[in-house]
């Protein structure tokens, strides 16, 4: 996923920045999108998300292989601007980067 995402990060004017192994706190005043992969977050790092979605100019996607109501209404509560399953997202994922990228 991570090549995918460099060839759409050119090909746009957002960063687009991939998390698979822990949560990478960002550089502010660059508009980005950042992707999560919250199977792979420990819990303590869950609150991150919150300090992240302060910024403006962050848009969090939050996904996992598995998710039901509970989890995405949690997730959604901390800050995530979308939570999807896995599939959903690799399916659609340019798709989605061009519905976040023309909503500016």
């Amino acid at each position: 996923m991570s090549a995918r995402l460099a060839k759409l990060s050119t090909a746009n004017s957002y960063k687009l920045i991939f998390c698979e192994n822990g949560l990478q706190l960002i550089d502010s005043g660059a508009r980005c999108v950042l992707i999560i992969d919250i199977g792979g977050l420990a819990e303590d790092e869950f609150e991150q998300i919150a300090q992240l979605q302060e910024d403006d100019s962050v848009f969090i996607i939050a996904y996992d292989r598995e998710m039901d109501g509970a989890r995405i209404k949690y997730f959604r509560e901390l800050g995530c601007d979308m939570v999807l399953k896995r599939n959903k997202l690799l399916k659609n994922l340019d798709t989605i980067l061009q519905k976040i990228i023309n909503a500016d």
